[in-house]
């Protein structure tokens, strides 16, 4: 874990940018459960860059000025796999939020239960949780 400006960083911290991202970060923490932990500002008020955390991961978001979304492009451009401790709480959760999940949990044959999510500007989610043992 890296310390920068009295913050802790995971190893890894994705950065995913967002035309809205006001938007994003409401989505984000409304829907999928993050927190926000800090926001900069443009000087026309706009989010310059911001963070969300979920346990002790980090993701990073900004708003380049020439960004292209991927629901724009029409294709998925990056997928963020994020593990969660009922995915099935999290689902209905982020259903009754307003999330459209492009499929239901479901157990999977590599060991864990998922679904996923694509945000509004259509970046891709899975949210899973290991199956245990029966």
């Amino acid at each position: 874990m890296a310390h920068y400006r009295g913050q802790n960083y995971p190893t890894v911290c994705p950065y995913v940018f967002y035309r809205d991202g006001g938007a994003a970060l409401d989505y984000l923490t409304r829907v999928f459960g993050f927190t926000e932990r800090m926001r900069t500002a443009t000087p026309d008020g706009a989010v310059g860059h911001a963070e969300v955390q979920l346990g002790e991961s980090v993701v990073m978001i900004g708003c380049p000025p020439e960004f292209v979304t991927p629901k724009e492009l029409g294709e998925v451009t990056v997928g963020l796999y994020v593990h969660v401790d009922d995915v099935d709480a999290h689902y209905g959760r982020a259903v009754e939020a307003g999330a459209r999940p492009d499929e239901e949990p479901t157990d999977q044959r590599y060991g864990v239960r998922s679904y996923g999510v694509k945000d509004p500007e259509g970046h891709q989610w899975w949210f899973s949780q290991p199956l245990t043992a029966g």
